[in-house]
């Protein structure tokens, strides 16, 4: 909309007859209302149509985005209802983009991905929710103990691979072997991210917190009361190396726990994976 001819019609108006000042605001005013309508009309189109975009492109690399760009450079010349159905369509295309990503099995989004870990995360694979070869775990690993020979082995097989995506999940046992000490897991787990993040510059790494303990296991033992401390300086950690920090805590639930009180049965794998996949854009 031209505001510089909506103004220049005020002023032939003054010229040529007396205008009650009030009646000449609220026409302003009214004026004004309807062309920063249209401006707001027109910007939120033009940022719903880029999101969508982008969103299409990022959902599906495969799909022709390309009639939402040109929608982008014709936007000003085109009427409001025009647009608005322009937008409506691209909405029904962004939602049929999503659905689809929904329904796209776990498997298909971490086919360029690797997640290295213990035992929990050897129930990915075990329960069938992503392929073996995109997990590199073993019971007891950790980076912190015994000779860490299966962490060398995860190590080399991250850096043979060199996945687009990266996830770390170590800690649960290196809680019992740190004996509680917190500061003792981050000067173990700081040189691993360091080295991987040197071997692998075009790898996005993520780290995994450590899952809460069951009260039953806890009363077993208590070091494990002690790993809400453990991930709140494992997340600091995160920051300073600047690698994203993924926090599943608020994932588990009661009836997810097996009879040990630190095993995942099945229902936590798919809320788990997903919640990766979610992070880093999967």
């Amino acid at each position: 909309m031209d505001i510089e001819n909506k103004t220049s019609v005020y002023e032939e108006k003054e010229e040529t007859q007396e205008v009650n000042p009030e009646e000449q605001k609220r026409e302003i005013k009214s004026e004004k209302d309807r062309v920063l309508q249209t401006a707001v009309i027109v910007a939120v189109g033009i940022l719903v149509i880029g999101g969508i975009t982008v969103a299409l492109r990022l959902s599906n690399p495969q799909k022709d985005t390309k009639k939402g760009t040109e929608i982008l450079k014709t936007m000003d010349a085109m009427d409001v209802s025009k647009a608005d159905k322009k937008i409506k369509e691209l909405e029904a295309q962004e939602r049929e983009a999503e659905q689809d990503a929904e329904e796209q099995p776990a498997s298909e989004k971490f086919t360029d991905c690797l997640v290295m870990g213990d035992s929990i995360t050897q129930g990915l694979y075990e329960y069938g929710v992503l392929d073996q070869a995109n997990v590199q775990a073993d019971r007891g690993a950790g980076v912190s103990v015994g000779d860490n020979e299966k962490l060398a082995d995860h190590i080399a097989r991250a850096k043979e691979m060199k996945p687009s995506v990266l996830f770390l999940s170590y800690g649960m046992n290196d809680v019992g072997a740190q004996n509680g000490d917190a500061d003792g897991f981050i000067k173990a787990y700081r040189p691993l991210i360091r080295d991987l993040k040197k071997s692998l510059p075009d790898t996005k790494i993520y780290v995994n917190s450590i899952l809460p303990a069951a009260q039953t296991a806890i009363d077993q033992n208590s070091v494990y009361a002690e790993i809400p401390k453990f991930n709140q300086k494992l997340k600091k950690l995160c920051e300073k190396e600047k690698v994203t920090f993924i926090d599943n805590t608020d994932l588990v639930k009661q009836e997810y726990y097996a009879g040990d009180g630190i095993h995942m049965s099945t229902g936590y794998y798919k809320e788990w994976v997903n919640h990766m996949a979610e992070v880093a854009e999967l």
